[in-house]
């Protein structure tokens, strides 16, 4: 519908194309299954840097076979949406065959503590990073997450754009705690990046914001994401 007594006008602006360079290594023949959450842009950065991306639509998780012969979702390394992980964890061939199942970045804090989304306990608290800037500390400088494919070094660890870390509270033992990281003026929270051993997988759970970092093209973050 048009009306006689508002004349048109045009609005223009700059067409502008923003790119950024990131050099990364990527595993030969790594298989990424990947659970998308809302907006989530990360599948689309993980093909950029050359990685196969499989988008597994969440009905695919269901059990297809008994737990004992370790087939369901076999040959991927899921990234998880919430109301997934519980089965997957019961279900999913982690347990019986290597491979890494993640989990990323969990915001709502009654929902996690009350939900059992990880194969040892941990609790998260309501600690946040909220500085871009805010300094990254290495716990375990030596542990591989930092050195393969990717070296990763202290220039690397800065939490980035929209760092918006939600840190795990109390965690059982058997969590690594990989980084470290505070805002100014606050205590260190040791919970942004955790690792455990699970059967003959591994289980990362990660509160940094790699879901804004990966998209705004954050080097470090790009290389980090990658290696876990």
């Amino acid at each position: 519908m048009t009306r006689a007594d508002l004349d048109t006008f045009y609005y223009y602006q700059p067409a502008v194309q923003r790119l950024g360079v990131v050099d990364v290594k990527v595993p030969a023949r790594l298989k990424v299954g990947y659970i998308m959450g809302a907006g989530d842009e990360i599948p689309t950065v993980l093909r950029q840097v050359g990685l196969d991306v499989a988008v597994i639509p969440a009905r695919r998780c269901r059990p297809r076979t008994s737990a004992s012969t370790g087939r369901s979702c076999s040959g991927f390394a899921p990234m998880i949406r919430r109301r997934m992980l519980r089965r997957i964890i019961r279900s999913c061939s982690i347990s019986f065959r290597p491979g890494h199942l993640g989990r990323q970045y969990e915001a709502d804090v009654g929902n996690f503590n009350g939900g059992q989304f990880t194969p040892y306990p941990a609790t998260l608290g309501r600690g946040r990073v909220s500085v871009e800037e805010a300094p990254v500390e290495m716990l375990a400088p030596e542990d591989s997450v930092f050195h393969f494919p990717n070296q990763i070094t202290q220039r690397d660890s800065k939490a980035g754009a929209g760092a918006g870390a939600v840190l795990h509270g109390q965690m059982d033992g058997k969590f690594t705690p990989l980084l470290a990281s505070h805002d100014a003026g606050e205590d260190s929270l040791k919970g942004g990046l955790l690792r455990a051993q699970y059967g003959k997988g591994t289980y990362i759970y990660t509160g940094y914001a790699f879901f804004r970092q990966l998209p705004a093209g954050v080097p470090g973050a790009v290389r980090l994401y990658v290696n876990c």
